[in-house]
């Protein structure tokens, strides 16, 4: 699995053999079944994880009800960025939606990592203005586009997860009721 993931940040800088047996080191696979938690609130979240397979979200809770924030699937990332950037409890679930291979790295041998490989820090510098980019198209998309426009955001960017996405999670990521998106995807100008 650490061949995906040397893969995977090839794609933005070279990766070294000394940096690639660090990266055999440090990122250790896990298998984990349908419904799991990477992570709770209350709890500092410790590792970032690369998905090999699978389907993860982010979501809180108001109440009772559920807010997703987020799905990452094979070739993505999946953490807590708040609380592993800050090392402070925060409030959010992290649950696989399928059956996961994942690489899960720690924050501490991450932060070694970057110290001895500059490379990797100017990966994660990489990866985290990605983040910060989608973060804020994301952000745009729901303040000033309507349900359709949401949904068809959506499609462009996680088309290999919409089939994937229960539509109650999928509604709640996209801030409006299952009925709308219903009704959004069943009108024919959404495509």
């Amino acid at each position: 699995m650490t061949d995906w993931l040397v893969q995977h940040i090839e794609r933005f800088i070279s990766v070294s053999d000394p940096l690639r047996k660090r990266l055999q080191k440090i990122a250790l696979p896990k298998t984990i079944r349908k419904g799991k938690f990477l992570h709770q609130p209350g709890k500092v979240c410790v590792h970032t994880y690369f998905i090999c397979a699978g389907l993860v979200r982010i979501y809180y809770k108001k109440g009772n009800k559920e807010i997703t924030d987020n799905f990452s699937a094979e070739g993505e990332w999946i953490t807590s960025v708040y609380s592993f950037m800050t090392h402070v409890p925060d409030h959010c679930f992290i649950q696989t939606l399928e059956d996961c291979e994942l690489l899960a790295i720690e924050i501490r041998e991450l932060e070694k990592c970057f110290l001895d490989f500059p490379e990797m820090e100017r990966f994660g510098r990489m990866l985290m203005s990605m983040y910060f980019v989608e973060q804020s198209e994301r952000i745009i998309t729901m303040r000033f586009h309507s349900a359709a426009e949401r949904y068809r955001y959506f499609l462009n960017v996680g088309k290999h997860k919409i089939h994937r996405v229960p539509l109650g999670m999928l509604a709640s990521f996209l801030g409006m009721t299952q009925e709308t998106l219903s009704r959004v995807r069943s009108a024919k100008d959404v495509f």
